[in-house]
């Protein structure tokens, strides 16, 4: 993957997950419980008052819409942070309020506090980002502004306790089946995430070709009108601009509930035309099930049909 392409996937995750001088690693409170996270290859005290997540990599503390989130991607540390600039930033909707080199067990690392506004309100945000040349590893404390004075120092301090561990294999969720010319992403640790392009990396290599993307919600989030609540998470694909829906049709898979819908819209960069399928589920439990495809116009007939197979393959994992 270039560098490019990682600044893209590392710049996108940070905008869309969690909602000075060189200082090192030492300031956190050594009393708080070490939690180990295998999956991504990372140690990190625990935050008081947040409990540990059940589906993702870290910790949340819903009476705030508070949280903590661990993943790793693949690719060189360097070239992911590459372009981590202000104008980077605010091209996926966030706000560079500071950034600064850090030690993370004598590895470099970079430190980042931003905003972003989500949901009618202005979060914040640490993001620790460092690694090698094989992997990439972030850790991203979101929290709203009305909290900070009460969350910012401790959540920066808690970044600061970051360490390398050794690192397991990552369980999904959920399984699902794969359709010749769609491959897995590997090398992504996120905990509730799975991506497939057609040769299985990423980004894809043009803007036209197939990409599915099978996702659990953060938590159990309420979601009152189905249809409405759909309808509006279509609407915000990342780097997809939807024109036009064209279809909504309940569905049931894994004894599950929702709806599918597909869709017309292109590449927000190169004004590509795509094709947009979505399918959200809606567990009885709360929270839902989000699977996305998009492809190019040309390719429609080929994949729309794949992306249909492959939704219908899903499996929730038992706890």
């Amino acid at each position: 993957m270039d560098r490019k392409s990682l600044q893209v996937l590392g710049l996108s995750l940070i905008s869309a997950l969690g909602f000075y001088p060189a200082i090192r690693a030492v300031e956190a409170n050594k009393i708080a419980p070490m939690v180990a996270f295998p999956e991504v290859g990372m140690v990190i005290t625990q935050p008081q008052d947040f409990e540990k997540a059940e589906t993702f990599y870290g910790f949340q503390q819903p009476s705030t819409g508070s949280s903590v989130i661990l993943l790793a991607i693949p690719g060189p540390y360097l070239k992911v942070i590459a372009g981590f600039d202000q104008k980077a930033l605010a091209a996926r909707g966030m706000s560079l309020r500071s950034k600064q080199r850090v030690k993370v067990k004598g590895q470099t690392a970079l430190l980042l506090n931003l905003s972003q506004n989500a949901y009618g309100q202005e979060f914040f945000k640490w993001v620790m980002i460092f690694g090698d040349e094989q992997r990439t590893k972030m850790v991203m404390a979101t929290f709203p502004k009305s909290h900070a004075r009460k969350l910012s120092d401790p959540l920066r301090k808690m970044l600061l306790s970051v360490a390398p561990a050794k690192t397991a294999s990552a369980k999904l969720p959920f399984s699902i089946q794969a359709e010749q010319g769609l491959a897995s992403v590997d090398g992504i640790a996120i905990g509730n995430t799975a991506l497939f392009t057609k040769d299985g990396t990423i980004p894809a290599k043009a803007p036209d070709d197939p990409l599915f993307v099978v996702a659990r919600s953060f938590g159990d989030v309420v979601v009152g009108n189905q249809q409405e609540f759909a309808k509006r998470r279509l609407y915000q694909t990342a780097q997809i601009e939807v024109a036009t829906v064209q279809s909504t049709t309940p569905i049931v898979i894994d004894n599950t509930s929702g709806l599918e819908m597909i869709a017309v819209g292109k590449d927000r960069k190169t004004q590509t035309p795509l094709r947009i399928y979505q399918v959200m589920l809606f567990p009885k439990q709360g929270g839902y099930i989000l699977m996305t495809g998009a492809v190019g116009e040309e390719q429609v007939d080929s994949y729309l049909p794949k992306f249909q197979s492959m939704a219908k393959t899903f499996r929730k994992r038992p706890k």
